[in-house]
C-alpha cells in the first residue's frame, strides 16, 4: 500500500513521532512518501521519499489576489495562500498516486481535502492537540473542520480526550479513530531507579519546550512545596530539560525562591541525552495545564518515554495524559493549577521509595500493552485498509 503523509514540518525535534510513524510504516510493509513545505533534521533522521513544496511568497500577485478578495473574511492571511498551496499539492500527489493521503494536523487536513477530493484519493486526518484546542471555538476554523469531517474519510485523535472533542465537533462517530502515539521500546532500555537510589538524593526530571501549556512556572512552584516537605530527610533535585520563551522566567522564579542549587536549567539537550538524563532520575514531573489562549497538550510522548524507562511520574490530569498515566498504578495526578497537591506528591513519593517498583512495573507494562510503536503501525495500517 502507497501512503502519502503530508505535514507543514517534517521531522522536526518536537515532532519525532511523524518521523517514527513513517520510517515504522516502511518497515511494516507499506510504502510511505512525505509530502512537506518544511524539511527539518534531513542529515540526523534520513529518508529518502520526501517532496518539499514551497508555500507562495507573502506578495506573490495570486497570494495578494486571494487576500484582498477575502478581505472581509476573519481569516484573510490564513486562507489566502491556500488556492496557491492546493495548485502545487496537486500535481506531486497525482504523480505519486497514492491509496491513502495522512494529512497530519487539522490544519494540514483542511489544506489537502480539495486535493484529496479532486484526485479521488481517501483521506486520513490526525489531530494532535493544539488543533482542536487553541484553534477554538472559532467560527472560521468550525466551519473548515465541518467541511473537513464530511470529506475526510477517517478521523484520527491521539487521546481518548481528543476523540471527544471531535464528537463535541459534530465528527461522525464511524470516522473517528483513537490511535496512541508509540515509540520504539528498544530504544529505552527498562532501567528503574530503585537500583541507584543512594538514600539521600532524588532526582526529578522535567523534558519539555518552557511554554505556558507546559507550565514550568507551577513545576517550581510544586518543587519548592515538595523541598520544604521532604525536609532534610531527602536531598531533592529538580533537571529541566528544554528551552523556549519562558526560560527567562524560569530562571527568575528558581532564584527568587532560593532554589539555585536544586534546580539546574540545561536548555535544549539532544533526544539520546534526554534518555540518558532519564536513566539517572527518579521521578518524571511535569505540570502540563491549558494555556490562556486555549492551547494543549496532546498525549505527551515525554510521558510514554518516562514510562518505558520506569519512572514513576507525578503530573496533572490534561488532555491525553491520563491515557499514559494511570492514577496510582504508574503514576500519580493532580488538577491542572493545583500546585500545592502537586508537591505533596512529590514529597510523597521522594519520601517511600520502596513504592517505586509497583510504579516502574505497571508503567513499562502499559506502554508495551497500548504504546509500542510496532502494534500502534498495525492499527495506522488497519485504517489506511478500511478507508482504501
Amino acid at each position: 500500500m502507497e501512503v502519502v503523509q503530508y505535514a507543514e514540518h517534517f521531522s522536526k525535534i518536537s515532532e519525532t513521532f511523524i518521523y517514527d510513524y513513517v520510517t515504522e510504516l516502511e518497515e511494516q510493509g507499506c510504502y510511505p512518501s512525505v509530502v512537506t513545505h518544511n524539511h527539518h533534521n534531513s542529515q540526523e533522521r534520513p529518508f529518502d521519499r520526501v517532496r518539499v513544496v514551497d508555500w507562495p511568497g507573502r506578495w506573490h500577485p495570486a497570494r495578494l489576489f486571494h487576500r484582498i478578495r477575502l478581505r472581509n473574511s476573519k481569516k484573510p492571511y490564513v486562507a489566502s495562500f491556500w488556492p496557491q498551496v492546493r495548485s502545487r499539492l496537486s500535481p506531486v500527489v497525482a504523480d505519486i498516486d497514492p491509496d491513502v493521503i495522512h494529512a497530519q494536523f487539522g490544519p494540514m487536513g483542511v489544506v489537502m481535502s480539495p486535493v484529496a477530493r479532486s484526485l479521488d484519493i481517501p483521506l486520513v486526518v490526525h489531530f494532535h492537540g493544539y488543533d482542536v484546542s487553541f484553534l477554538l471555538p472559532d467560527a472560521f476554523w468550525e466551519e473548515q473542520y465541518d467541511a473537513l469531517f464530511d470529506s475526510a474519510s477517517g478521523l484520527i485523535g491521539v487521546s481518548n480526550h481528543i476523540c471527544e472533542k471531535l464528537r463535541q465537533l459534530g465528527a461522525p462517530e464511524e470516522k473517528i479513530r483513537l490511535l496512541h502515539g508509540g515509540i520504539r521500546l528498544a530504544k529505552f532500555d527498562y532501567d528503574p531507579p530503585t537500583p541507584r537510589f543512594d538514600g539521600k538524593t532524588v532526582q526529578c526530571l522535567h523534558v519539555g519546550r518552557l511554554v505556558e501549556k507546559k507550565a514550568p512556572l507551577d513545576l517550581i512552584r510544586a518543587f519548592s512545596e515538595a523541598h520544604q516537605r521532604a525536609g532534610d530527610d531527602v536531598d531533592l533535585h529538580l533537571t529541566i530539560a528544554g528551552d523556549g520563551p519562558m526560560r527567562e522566567d524560569v530562571e527568575d522564579l528558581i532564584a527568587e525562591l532560593g532554589l539555585s542549587n536544586h534546580v539546574q536549567c540545561l536548555g535544549n539537550v539532544s533526544h539520546e541525552r534526554v534518555v540518558e538524563l532519564m536513566q539517572e532520575s527518579h521521578l518524571y514531573t511535569q505540570h502540563c495545564k491549558t494555556a490562556s489562549n486555549g492551547d494543549q497538550e496532546g498525549q505527551g510522548i515525554t510521558f510514554v518515554e518516562a514510562s518505558a524507562t520506569g519512572l514513576p511520574i507525578v503530573t496533572t490530569r490534561h488532555n491525553g495524559i491520563p491515557d499514559v498515566v494511570n492514577d496510582e498504578e504508574t503514576g500519580l495526578l493532580v488538577r491542572e493549577g493545583d500546585v500545592e497537591a502537586m508537591g505533596k506528591k512529590i514529597a510523597y513519593l521522594a519520601l517511600h521509595p520502596e513504592e517505586w517498583s509497583s510504579f516502574s512495573e505497571a508503567g513499562r507494562r502499559r506502554v508495551k500493552e497500548k504504546f509500542d510503536l510496532t502494534k500502534q503501525t498495525r492499527k495506522l495500517i488497519s485504517i489506511y485498509e478500511d478507508v482504501a
